[in-house]
């Protein structure tokens, strides 16, 4: 049996130690857990209330030695309280065990404070990962998502007129959430939903790191929402484009891409685009078509776990000997 506690800066070497050994490259995860995570510890341990745990919280496992074995961060999805995700994932060799006590004590801990849905995105040619997370910890397949990048920025096949988009408003985010919902394939309504304030703008964006930029479609005619669209870039050169958009307008998808387009240029002549996809949107299909036909490059393919607290039925799995190693990547 595992010792699980919450990271410390006392765990430094440990750490430091286990992500060297089963990621190289990943100096970064290693230093945003001790200058982030970390001193936002004992803050969070004021409150019970998940309402106001907003950082991520990272867990480390022992085995009965003292060794450092694994390590999870978890984080609430912002604008919903009852949503977590599992943000990083590190499991030494011969510790899949103690992975699946780590990933059952977050979910024991959080569920008992009234969270009702853990979620991970994960590549999903990490099959051994995914197999921890459905074998093991009682996770379900869902659906993917894919990210793909524009072969060419200057995609213009004409444009929607200008005035037809307005600026997202928070009083647009009810609106949005509906919208967001009832294109979502019925299988997957329950547990891939979204409530409005996922969709607010954050309090004092100007201190984050990344900068958003959303707009709003609807027919002027119904005075019905037809596309949401969001821009996101944390360098102001790569830019992420995510949209919604109802099946009425998906044969406009150029027209909005084109829109997309232009408004990045005005930021930066030299950019480059990606657009990430929702294959549990009703659009999923037809936009992934668009990117082949079109030669845009697919750069990475996710999926989608999700479990549901009060879904406990578990499957026994075969011992895996592998190291593991997720960091998530969040567009």
């Amino acid at each position: 049996m595992a010792k699980i506690k919450k990271l410390s800066f006392s765990d430094i070497i440990n750490v430091k130690k286990l992500i060297s050994v089963v990621c190289l490259d990943n100096v970064m995860s290693y230093r945003r857990l001790f200058f982030f995570s970390v001193p936002t510890t004992w803050l969070q341990n004021l409150f019970y209330n998940v309402h106001l745990r907003k950082f991520p919280e990272t867990y480390v496992a022992f085995d009965t030695n003292g060794v450092l074995k694994g390590l999870i961060t978890v984080k609430a999805q912002i604008g919903n309280p009852y949503k977590w995700q599992i943000k990083r994932l590190f499991l030494d060799k011969n510790s899949h065990e103690q992975g699946k006590q780590l990933v059952e004590y977050v979910i024991a801990k959080f569920g008992a404070r009234g969270v009702d849905t853990f979620y991970i995105s994960v590549d999903d040619n990490q099959n051994e990962l995914i197999d921890l997370f459905i074998k093991g910890c009682g996770f379900r397949y869902c659906s993917t998502e894919s990210l793909w990048s524009v072969s060419n920025v200057n995609f213009i096949t004409g444009a929607l007129d200008e005035s037809n988009f307005k600026t997202f408003k928070n009083s647009d985010a009810k609106k949005v959430s509906d919208f967001f919902n009832e294109n979502i394939i019925t299988l997957y309504k329950y547990s891939l939903s979204k409530e409005q304030g996922e969709f607010h703008d954050r309090i004092f964006q100007g201190f984050n790191s990344d900068s958003v930029f959303k707009y709003v479609l609807e027919d002027s005619q119904c005075e019905k929402l037809q596309a949401y669209i969001e821009i996101k870039t944390f360098d102001n050169s790569s830019y992420f484009l995510d949209t919604i958009i109802s099946q009425a307008y998906l044969n406009l998808f150029p027209q909005i891409l084109t829109f997309a387009i232009k408004k990045v240029s005005k930021r930066n002549k030299n950019f480059k685009l990606y657009i990430k996809n929702k294959k549990y949107l009703q659009s999923g299909e037809m936009l992934e078509n668009f990117f082949k036909e079109n030669r845009f490059e697919l750069l990475q393919n996710n999926a989608v776990l999700v479990r549901d607290f009060f879904k406990t039925i578990k499957e026994e799995s075969k011992n895996i000997n592998s190291a593991v190693v997720f960091s998530g990547f969040e567009v």
